[in-house]
């Protein structure tokens, strides 16, 4: 698209955005995305994308994360719509991890054209997701070699707010559950993606209404989609991360019990709730 465009498009988001959120511009909600994996990011959303992709009764773009209503938001929503017009009578999806952290007034747009949406939520323990984010962005996309960059380095990035927010599961699942109902949110735990694929597979499909086809294709389900760089946390950074996360996982504890057991059990923090 040609640079003088750009601002005519953003003119045009604009004023449709205020009126699609009030229904006084119709959005077709049978064009619109039945359910959006939110995340969370590095908890297991790429292996998630690969095999709901191969479900006979499910579409999802080619393209993971279009990131439409974090990045692309001041695009027109009919832009957002034509990456599914190839569904036809499939179920259509989309997931990008940075919808987790979408704040209160994009959620509540979301709601305005889709309030019968379903949302996804893959839980991974905080610490070990957060240094997982650490180590992509740094390592792997920055391109710097591991064993060259300093503890200091690793502390700053962690402790942008952006990072910390992705942490605040409760924080995230009371936004969505605020919006459309707890009822039409389905929580899953990263530990399932290799513990337990299928079954973690069959409960979303459950949640999604898709019905148990006998051509459903689970070939996937026990392999390792893009796997991350192994590099060892260092002891400065898990202290820094436990202090961090310490409250959060106690209230999740408390929340969803049994699966955050072994988070805490790992980083030696207690159930008690100071």
């Amino acid at each position: 698209m040609s640079v003088q465009r750009q601002p005519f498009i953003r003119l045009r988001s604009s004023i449709e955005k205020p009126l699609q959120r009030r229904g006084l511009l119709p959005v077709r909600r049978e064009e619109f995305p039945r359910f959006l994996g939110i995340g969370a990011q590095k908890s297991g959303t790429t292996w998630l994308h690969a095999n709901l992709s191969r479900h006979p009764s499910i579409f999802l773009p080619e393209t993971k994360e279009l990131h439409y209503f974090d990045w692309n938001f001041h695009r027109p929503l009919s832009e957002y719509l034509a990456h599914f017009k190839q569904a036809g009578e499939r179920i259509r999806g989309e997931i990008t991890p940075g919808y987790s952290v979408l704040d209160d007034d994009r959620v509540d747009f979301i709601r305005g054209v889709a309030p019968d949406l379903k949302v996804i939520l893959l839980l991974r323990d905080p610490i070990e997701r957060a240094w997982s984010q650490a180590v992509m962005n740094i390592v792997e996309i920055e391109g710097r070699p591991a064993g060259e960059i300093p503890d200091a380095a690793f502390l700053e990035h962690l402790a942008d707010d952006r990072v910390r927010l992705r942490n605040d599961y409760l924080g995230i699942i009371d936004r969505w559950g605020g919006a459309f109902g707890p009822e039409n949110i389905h929580v899953g735990f990263f530990e399932d993606v290799s513990e337990r694929p299928i079954e973690l597979l069959r409960g979303i499909l459950e949640f999604l209404g898709v019905p148990d086809e006998e051509d459903a294709d689970f070939s996937m389900a026990g392999k390792r989609v893009r796997p991350g760089i192994p590099v060892p946390m260092p002891e400065s950074v898990r202290e820094a991360l436990v202090a961090d996360n310490t409250d959060g996982l106690r209230r999740l504890h408390q929340r969803f019990g049994a699966p955050v057991d072994a988070w805490m059990k790992r980083h030696g923090i207690s159930e008690v709730v100071s």
